[in-house]
C-alpha cells in the first residue's frame, strides 16, 4: 500500500462531530446547541447513524441517535433515547452532494414533541 492509498484510507476512517445551533424561527432570543457524532465516516456514505446529545433547552430531550440521509435535499433526524421518537428533524443537512455538512453550513427545521405529535417549532440550524 503507497502513501496514497494510506491517507486515503485514513480520510474515509475520519469521524464526523460538530455542534449545531438551533434557533426558534418564531423567537431568536431561544437558542440550543446539540452535538451530534459519527463515529467512522466511511467514504462515499450517503445514510449514517449517530448519536447525539444537548441540554434539554427547547428540545424535549437531552440526547438519542440520529440518522443522517445525504441523498437529495438532505435531513438529518433526532431521535429521544427515552421514547425513540423523532425530536428534531434538520433539512438541507448535506454538503456537497452525498458528503456531510461542515461548519456554516446551514437550514431549517423542526421541532417535535413525542409526548404531543401536533406540536412542531419550526427553527434554523447553523453548523458553528
Amino acid at each position: 500500500m503507497g502513501d496514497g492509498e494510506r491517507a486515503e484510507e485514513t480520510a474515509a476512517a475520519a469521524g464526523f462531530n460538530v455542534d449545531v445551533k438551533l434557533t426558534v424561527k418564531a423567537d431568536p432570543s431561544r437558542v440550543q446547541f446539540v452535538n451530534m457524532t459519527i463515529a467512522t465516516v466511511p467514504g462515499g456514505a450517503t445514510q449514517l447513524d449517530g448519536t447525539w446529545r444537548g441540554a434539554s433547552v427547547f428540545v424535549p430531550s437531552t440526547g438519542g441517535d440520529f440518522q443522517w440521509d445525504g441523498t437529495g435535499q438532505g435531513s438529518a433526524i433526532l431521535v429521544d433515547s427515552a421514547t425513540n421518537k423523532a425530536v428534531v428533524g434538520l433539512l438541507g443537512f448535506r454538503g456537497a452532494p452525498g458528503k456531510l455538512p461542515g461548519t456554516g453550513a446551514s437550514g431549517n427545521g423542526e421541532v417535535l414533541d413525542p409526548v404531543n405529535p401536533q406540536f412542531r417549532e419550526a427553527i434554523t440550524w447553523k453548523i458553528t
